[in-house]
């Protein structure tokens, strides 16, 4: 019984304090799907957490990080306070969209087929850690054909949560990547493509 009502808690915690947008002014298909993925990627954001916690904060909010020529990119991030925890749970999460189609953008659409852009992608980042000095928890293990990302009108940014590289207090790691740095990999017919018009 307990069980039930620590994952009905959490159910409501997640229905009572998410926030995304919704579309309205596609085809109905369309809609659903695009409405879909943010609701998905907005419950996706929130960290996990001891369901049998009482939180005593909690924050989420949504940023359009860009829309544009039918593309649309958002950047949800999450924030929760469990009672008598020693600090607080950072959560962040990302999609992009076809606002044609409602169907979201996997990392791998981005580039042109063949192009080898893990190399070109992971070879950047790496020479961000460095030139930054972040301080990493482990060696960058690369890129993947799922990475969580999400574009601007000028760049790529590709995200980790804490702990996944970087220790807590330093927050969510970005890699920030100007689209004129890629643009030999760069799908035309993929996102970015569009975002630039090519």
């Amino acid at each position: 019984m307990a069980a039930h009502q620590h994952r009905d808690s959490r159910a409501f915690l997640k229905q009572a304090s998410t926030t995304y947008p919704r579309i309205t002014n596609l085809s109905s298909r369309a809609r659903e799907r695009a409405n879909t993925a943010l609701k998905r990627a907005a419950f996706e954001a929130i960290p996990d957490y001891d369901p049998g916690t009482s939180i005593i904060q909690a924050t989420n909010s949504y940023t359009v990080m860009a829309n544009l020529n039918d593309v649309l990119s958002v950047k949800f991030d999450s924030y929760y306070y469990p009672e008598m925890a020693a600090h607080g749970v950072t959560g962040i999460n990302a999609v992009t969209i076809d606002l044609r189609t409602g169907n979201r953008y996997p990392f791998d659409s981005l580039f042109c087929p063949d192009s080898n852009y893990e190399a070109v992608i992971n070879r950047i980042i790496e020479e961000q850690i460095i030139t930054n000095q972040i301080p990493m928890l482990k060696p960058f293990e690369g890129v993947t054909d799922d990475q969580s990302y999400y574009l601007t009108p000028d760049a790529l940014v590709i995200f980790y949560p804490p702990y996944e590289y970087t220790p807590g207090s330093y927050g969510v790691l970005e890699f920030r990547i100007p689209f004129t740095q890629i643009m030999e990999i760069i799908d035309p017919q993929g996102p970015i493509g569009r975002i630039l018009n090519m």
